[in-house]
Order: structure tokens, then C-alpha cells, then sequence
């Protein structure tokens, strides 16, 4: 079957330039088995530029996304039209804890038929749902679920006792979920699964894992996937995470009838040992490397304590070997991460081997809300990973994302995702930014560096939302500017909407229906918000995203750039600040008939040194400094 034929198939399907040309360079990296980038903004129609060649050539597909947005955008629209077009099949695969386990909800029940708290009755709920469902998954539980109730009638990767300890798994969710993946043409799952699933490819040298062979592999939202390595290859360690092992162990001991307070002995020994060490970056060699190592040994040795007591135990039901191994795999994973962290340099495999990929750790020290400490560490450079666990096992690999590209170059990419020698393709928007859009930066307001910013930044933003008369998205870099841009607007005859006050989803539909409505938000509303039609004709940025001076990892990458002569700031902060820059103006025109005005209040956009690189990774909108522009703008719209 032709690209032409296949797209002339599907029913409805208006003819876009750019789609057919990602599509024709999918297809050349299919026969070539090459790896491939594409920059595709938003109307492009990615998903079936790279789906359609795919079905055409008749190939097995993997399609990660980073979104579950995205991923149900797959399953509920772009592949039932296949469906119906080509008979193409499909499923949803995810990750463990985002399906209803069966036994934690037997055990949910057992455990509440004298009383029940207000949290129990609500996962009570999701588990008659569980018993009617198809597929247990959390996409088509009732909606409004919050986690912690949730957390009650699922489980982890690294809690499930498996096929041997437990007695469910006939019926689980999980494994019928990775069972009908099998026998499909395209699965859909996230980053974070197909990542987790080719480190262990690499590790046992098998295929096949938990997702099924493909002959390509699509790496949707691939902005995203370089971070997403970064944290999946690194180490979290809590006072909640040196607990729950410790309950673990405590309720195995229990139930052979042994007394056992490990939890207690845990979270205390985390508390006192790692409560006094001091936020920040933990270099090699210093100071704080030292005062880590001493504050995360003793917990270690606690840890290995806790484990070696579970060899102890005898006489256990053979119900309750499933537990015993779930209690085993955390104190392992525990203290195998803490012995990380003491020693980041080592980075020993979760198989306890070498270390295939010589990777090193950026480490750090996080003060909690409630005052205590967490540690953290992240994979520095993920991009040789990525080369030696993707691209060099995967050839025919499509990495695509509507903020691939930098300036119009995709060498930034390149290098983030590991694939140099990658060919790229910049598609254009579809959409007439020229004529339908407009860019304001204004030149009245000082330079967010000044103590005079902020309120001369609110009086701005007060005049562009009676000039939309509302229809506006704000969105902050700090919880700090929501806070100060509501105050800002609320004396304003338009209903305020502030993140914060609702769930992200149900903000997002009340900023839909009341058209005349304003909404502030921070990085969170950056991706995923789609908000066609006029109820969003004006965005407004309050300041260039960059990353926080003292992010960690970013702040290691551009340590070692500068060992090589390079620049941090061109080299990591610009980059990341496009990015950004790209995805919270790209919530604005989301269809041919969308008309608006992109406000950015940092006029840095406009005056700074680096800022064509900035202007020109966005759409071309023109650019104006005069807020009459803004409101002849609006009014030639008829507002």
C-alpha cells in the first residue's frame, strides 16, 4: 500500500502538506532502518503522519508517549480510525500501579467489614468498579479519583509477589494488559515502560520483556525523553520510601507471628541521621559527599539489618510467600539505592553487575515541606545511555514532539536523545500565525531583575485582560506570581480561575465554558492544556522560563560544559528555555481559526543578546512593543 492510498483511506482526512512529508520521511527511515527526528508543531498531525506509514508497510509498532492525554488520544481517536480504514489493531499498555490489583482489593475488603475510614469507602467504590471493568485500568476508572485512594486498591512493579505468591493472578489486569499487547499491530505505552523495558533488555540480553518485540519504536512528546532517563536511571530516597520498607518487613513478621517495629527503627535512624544534612548539590570529594556518606550509612546498616531478618522467618502459609518476596525486593531495592547515593561514582546495575554504560549521577539534598530531607541523584548525561539501550538496539526509531527543535535546528536534540547521526525533518506550521496572531512584548516594563517589575508587570497585565475582555491563560513561573497576579486581577468583571483551587482538569473545563474567564496557572498548564476557540485569544507569559539557577542536574551538565570550553548558557539554559518557551505559547492557536495574542512581560524576549535564538524557535508571529497594537488587534476581531 502507497502513503497516498493509505491516507486517501481514511474517511474525513483533510489533506496537510506537512503531515504527508513527515509521513514520506517515516517511510524513508522504515526501508533505510534508520533513526529519525521530527519537529512537528501543533496541527501537523504527527500522530498519523507517523502512524499511516507504519500501517502502510505493514510493521509492528511501540508508540511512547509522555502523556496519558496523549496516549488516549491514540487509543480513543487516531487508531480506531486505522481500525476501521486497514483493520489495524491495538492496545494500551502501562505501567503496574496504573491498573486495579485484584488481591489488594480482596485484602481492602477483608480489612473494612467492621468500619471503613472516608478514604476506604472511596477505594470501596473503585473496587465494585473493578469487579464489572474489562481492563482495570486507572483511564477508565470513574472519574475525579485521587491518588491516595487509588493507592489502596493497586500496587507496584515492585511490591506484586507474582505468579507464585498470588492466588489473583489468573485474572490480573496487569498481566491480561501484557498478554493482549502481544498479539497486536501498534502498542501504546509511556516513556518511563519502554525505557525500563529496554535497561532490562540490555541487562538479560533477551527480548521481549514486558513489551512485546516491534520493528519500530515511537518516541512521542521526545522533548521529554531525555529527562525522563535522567530520573529513571537515578535514585529517590525518602522518609516515606525507608518506611513503607519497614512496614513491609514488620507485616511478614506479623503474620509468622514475630513481633517487629521495624518501620519504627527505620524512619527514626532516616530522621535523625538525614534531618540535619543541609539542602543543596553533593559534589564528588566535598564536604557534603562526607556528611552524606556518614548520614546515609547508619540507615543503610539499619536496612540490611531489616532484610537479614526476613531470612529468619519459617513456617510461613504459603499464602503469605508473595508478601515475604514483595518485603525482600524493597529492603533490596533500598538498600541498594542508599549504597548509590553513599557512592554515586560506582552506579552498580540493578542486577549488581558492572555497570555497562558508565554512568554518572548528579546528587543532591531536598528540604520536604514538612522540614525533613529527601536525597536524590539523576543520570548527568543521558544521551550515551539512550545511544546504547535505544538507538543502537532499535535502528528504525522515530523520535518526534512539537518542541524538537531550537532555532529551527535539531542539533540540540541530537544531542540530548544520544543520536547524532540522526536525519532530522522541521516541519512547518500549518497554521497563518502571520495574520492570525500576534506577539507583545512590551517595552514599558522593566527587566524582571528590577524591584520595579512586578507591579509594573501587573499593571500590564490588567490592561491586556480588559483589552481580551478576559479569554485569557496566564501563566507564572512561580507560585509567588500566581499568587501577586490574581490579587492583580480580582477586582476584574471576569470569573477568576486560580491553579490551586481546583483540579487541573476541572480548571481547564470551567476556563472552556465560561468564555469571558481568566485563568493563572503555573508550569503545570505548560503542555496539555487544549483549549480551542475564544475562550483562549490571549496567553500571557510572565517571564522567560529558564531553569532555576540551582537546579542540580542542569547545574552539573553545565559544569562539565564549561570543563570543555564550552558555555552553560548556551548550551543548556537557552536550549531548556526554548523548550519551555515553545510549549506555554503553543497552548494559544490550537486550529486554523484560532486567533489570539501571545504576551510575554519579560522583555528580555525582545532586547537580550540571545534573543533571535529565543524568537526564532517560535512561531512567526509579528512582534510588537506598543500595547495599542494589542488592542486594535482584539478589536479588529470584533473581541
Amino acid at each position: 500500500m502507497d502513503l497516498d492510498a493509505a491516507f486517501a483511506s481514511l474517511r474525513g482526512l483533510a489533506p496537510r502538506a506537512a503531515q504527508q512529508d513527515m509521513a514520506r520521511a517515516v517511510a524513508g527511515a522504515l526501508d533505510e532502518r534508520a533513526p529519525l527526528l521530527v519537529h512537528a508543531p501543533t496541527g501537523v498531525g504527527k500522530s498519523l503522519g507517523y502512524l499511516v506509514p507504519i500501517v502502510a508497510a505493514g510493521r509492528r509498532a511501540i508508540v511512547a508517549t509522555a502523556t496519558k492525554a496523549l496516549q488516549a488520544q491514540l487509543v480513543e481517536r487516531d487508531l480506531p480510525r486505522l481500525a476501521d480504514a486497514f483493520g489495524t489493531t491495538s492496545a494500551l499498555l502501562m505501567g503496574r500501579g496504573n491498573y486495579a490489583c485484584l488481591a489488594k482489593a480482596d485484602g481492602l475488603v477483608a480489612a473494612t467489614r467492621l468500619a471503613a475510614t472516608a478514604q476506604e469507602e472511596a477505594a470501596l467504590e473503585l473496587v465494585d468498579w473493578a469487579v464489572g471493568s474489562e481492563t482495570g485500568s486507572r483511564l477508565e476508572a470513574p472519574p475525579g479519583v485521587r491518588d491516595d485512594v487509588w493507592d489502596l486498591v493497586s500496587t507496584s512493579g515492585e511490591d506484586c509477589p507474582g505468579q507464585k505468591g498470588c492466588a489473583f493472578h489468573p485474572r490480573c489486569f496487569a498481566e491480561r494488559a501484557r498478554e493482549l499487547a502481544r498479539e497486536v499491530d501498534v502498542v501504546v505505552t509511556n516513556h518511563h515502560l519502554l525505557l525500563l523495558e529496554l535497561e532490562l533488555r540490555q541487562l538479560s540480553d533477551a527480548p521481549g520483556v514486558m513489551l512485546p518485540e516491534a520493528d519500530v519504536v515511537v518516541v512521542d512528546e521526545a522533548h521529554r525523553l531525555a529527562g525522563h532517563a535522567a530520573e529513571l536511571y537515578g535514585v529517590s530516597v525518602t522518609a516515606a520510601r525507608v518506611s513503607r520498607a519497614g512496614a513491609a518487613a514488620d507485616a511478614v513478621a506479623k503474620a509468622a507471628g514475630v513481633r517487629s517495629d521495624r518501620a519504627r527503627r527505620l524512619r527514626a535512624s532516616w530522621e535523625r541521621h538525614a534531618g540535619e544534612l543541609r539542602p543543596g548539590t553533593v559534589l564528588p570529594g566535598s564536604r557534603a559527599a562526607l556528611a552524606l556518606g556518614q548520614a546515609l550509612a547508619p540507615v543503610l546498616r539499619e536496612a540490611e539489618e531489616a532484610r537479614g531478618s526476613l531470612k529468619d522467618l519459617s513456617g510461613l502459609a504459603a499464602e503469605l510467600h508473595g508478601g515475604l518476596l514483595a518485603a525482600r525486593r524493597r529492603l533490596q531495592g533500598l538498600c541498594r539505592d542508599l549504597g548509590r547515593l553513599i557512592e554515586p561514582e560506582r552506579d552498580p546495575d540493578p542486577e549488581g553487575g558492572d555497570d555497562p554504560g558508565g554512568r554518572e549521577l548528579a546528587v543532591w539534598v531536598e528540604e520536604r515541606r514538612d522540614g525533613g530531607r529527601a536525597v536524590r541523584s539523576a543520570l548527568v548525561e543521558p544521551g550515551p545511555v539512550l545511544q546504547a539501550v535505544l538507538w543502537d538496539r532499535v535502528p528504525t526509531t522515530v523520535a518526534c514532539s512539537a518542541t524538537l527543535a531550537v532555532a529551527g535546528s535539531l542539533d540540540a536534540a541530537r544531542v540530548a536523545l544520544g543520536v547524532e547521526d540522526a536525519a532530522g525533518l522541521v516541519a512547518e506550521s500549518p497554521f497563518d500565525f502571520r495574520r492570525n496572531a500576534l506577539l507583545y512584548v512590551p517595552g514599558s516594563v522593566p527587566a524582571p531583575s528590577s524591584d520595579r517589575f512586578q507591579a509594573a508587570a501587573e499593571r500590564e497585565l490588567r490592561g491586556l485582560v480588559e483589552s481580551s475582555n478576559g479569554r485569557a491563560l496566564v501563566l507564572c513561573t512561580s507560585w509567588r506570581a500566581v499568587e501577586r497576579f490574581a490579587a492583580a486581577l480580582a477586582d476584574l468583571p471576569y470569573e477568576l480561575l486560580v491553579q490551586g483551587d481546583d483540579t487541573p482538569a476541572r480548571l481547564t473545563a470551567r476556563f472552556r465554558d465560561e468564555v469571558t474567564s481568566v485563568l493563572v496557572a503555573t508550569r503545570t498548564f505548560f503542555e496539555g492544556v487544549d483549549v480551542p476557540g475564544p475562550s483562549l485569544s490571549l496567553l500571557v507569559l510572565d517571564r522567560l522560563p529558564f531553569p532555576r539557577p540551582d537546579d542540580p542536574l542542569l547545574s552539573e551538565r553545565g559544569r562539565r560544559v564549561e570543563r570543555q570550553g564550552g558555555s552553560r548558557f548556551a548550551a543548556v539554559w537557552l536550549p531548556a528555555a526554548a523548550v519551555s518557551l515553545q510549549q506555554a505559547l503553543g497552548r494559544l492557536v490550537r486550529s486554523e481559526s484560532d486567533r489570539g495574542v501571545m504576551a510575554v512581560l519579560d522583555r528580555r524576549l525582545a532586547d537580550a543578546a540571545y534573543s533571535a535564538t529565543l524568537l526564532a524557535s517560535l512561531p512567526p508571529a509579528p512582534l510588537t512593543r506598543t500595547p495599542a497594537d494589542v488592542r486594535a488587534f482584539f478589536a479588529a476581531a470584533g473581541r
